[in-house]
């Protein structure tokens, strides 16, 4: 006989305003130490002085990125399925796509970590980095790729504890892993002079401190009584991982497609200052910049976390209603986010230019640009809402298949305008991005919405 679930006693909550801040406040300030952790190392390049440095040091972030991305499908599919299993109050299947999560970012970590180099250096020649930017790159990927392990098994952390709203613990977590990377990536270079190298140290150092409170905060949510044969009945069910699988492939390669869209975009505008016979101030503008635009995503996909918590705790229970509701509620605070994300950019972000580089050409094109970050909050919002409803019913083909779509604008818009406009092709090139993923997903939320039962409670429409 199976064991009594914990979580089957708790009754759903009422889906109010409250309630979404409840998720997305936290999820904000986790999210907000990321683009900050990555200003903070351009911040630092920039306190060098060194022409090229900062934009090395985020082209290489840049690939790691891309390389970590791949497996980035682990912390969708578990959030995914951790916020269906907790609707369900389900406390069995939810430990159980715990421990699916960190079987496969064990063996991915370790993969990564003996195959990376590899396919670095094969990227690297294809790519013709400017001799500028190749030093800071390539010292920078030699260090930072010992950190793969660790970062899988957060993406794991992240995943799960999403899925049952807990972004409290995410912001914990989060805060902790990149704010110590900030302070301890401060010291390596301006304190002790290791240049890229010292930004990339730091971020292994904190990535694997994040580990431990990682494994921690899982041993004080239940994990060590979730260890039994007993508990881990079905864990090894043929069907679940075929089902899993096909769900990862196609975030598998919407990652992929993710990170190619953004390597395209950097490696464009390295094409800008070699055609221009510039020394990298289109790569180091858009490495300012790109800070900026992280900051905005972060802010919106605060949203976007709520949105995939409460769809998934919706389709777990079968409710349709209560999909909707999150619907309504999350494209309301999206609205309001990209709102002050463009009030900030126009007040703070031309004011904070002098403070991230000492470059003044960089300056000086960064702030001609920066209308598109005004901008794109509001481009970005229904893609990054939709994104996050999806994410929640684990519709992973559809969230593919808007990021392909995506990819190809992209492309088409590059090719089309960036011989024209330039810089400022290259940008639009991203706003086509955006705008062809939302209305893709647009397309395809009827359908979504129609798979889920329909059923009628006091709860959904609570106000807040």
């Amino acid at each position: 006989m199976s064991e009594p679930s914990r979580l089957s006693s708790r009754a759903l909550q009422p889906l109010t305003h409250r309630r979404v801040f409840a998720v997305a406040v936290p999820a904000f300030l986790s999210g907000i130490t990321e683009p900050l952790l990555s200003l903070a190392d351009v911040v630092i390049m920039g306190q060098l002085e060194t022409q090229g440095l900062q934009g090395g040091v985020t082209a290489g972030s840049e690939i790691f990125v891309f390389t970590l991305w791949t497996l980035g499908f682990l912390r969708l599919s578990t959030g995914g399925y951790a916020a269906q299993a907790f609707g369900e109050r389900n406390e069995r299947k939810l430990f159980a796509v715990l421990w699916r999560g960190l079987l496969i970012a064990a063996v991915g970590g370790a993969l990564i970590a003996a195959l990376a180099p590899l396919f670095w250096g094969v990227l690297n020649t294809l790519m013709g980095w400017q001799p500028e930017l190749r030093p800071a790159l390539e010292e920078y990927l030699s260090v930072r790729v010992w950190s793969a392990p660790a970062v899988l098994f957060s993406y794991v952390c992240f995943g799960w504890l999403i899925g049952q709203q807990r972004t409290g613990l995410v912001l914990l977590l989060q805060a902790f892993i990149n704010l110590s990377n900030i302070g301890v990536t401060w010291w390596l270079v301006l304190g002790l002079d290791m240049g890229a190298g010292g930004a990339a140290l730091g971020s292994v150092i904190a990535s694997y401190a994040g580990v431990i409170l990682g494994l921690l905060i899982l041993l004080m949510l239940g994990l060590a009584r979730r260890t039994s044969l007993q508990s881990l009945e079905g864990f090894w069910e043929a069907k679940i991982w075929i089902t899993l699988f096909s769900t990862n492939s196609n975030f598998f390669l919407r990652s992929l497609a993710f990170a190619v869209s953004f390597m395209v975009f950097f490696k464009a505008a390295d094409w800008l200052d070699q055609s221009q016979g510039l020394a990298g101030v289109n790569a180091d503008a858009v490495a300012v910049l790109w800070q900026y635009l992280g900051l905005i995503v972060f802010g919106l996909d605060a949203f976007a976390v709520a949105a995939e918590a409460f769809s998934g705790e919706a389709i777990g229970a079968g409710r349709r209603e209560r999909l909707q509701r999150a619907s309504r509620l999350v494209f309301f605070w999206a609205g309001i986010s990209a709102v002050a994300c463009a009030l900030l950019s126009l007040t703070i972000g031309y004011w904070a230019l002098p403070w991230i580089t000492k470059l003044p050409d960089v300056i000086a094109l960064s702030r001609e640009l920066m209308p598109y970050v005004v901008i794109s909050g509001f481009i970005m919002a229904p893609a990054f809402m939709f994104d996050g409803l999806f994410l929640g019913g684990t519709r992973s083909l559809e969230m593919r298949n808007s990021v392909l779509l995506g990819g190809v604008a992209q492309i088409l818009t590059t090719i089309a305008l960036m011989p024209w406009l330039g810089i400022h092709g290259l940008w639009l090139s991203l706003v086509a991005f955006m705008i062809a993923r939302g209305l893709y997903l647009f397309w395809r939320y009827p359908a979504f919405v129609a798979s889920v039962p329909v059923t009628s409670s006091t709860d959904t429409n609570a106000k807040a």
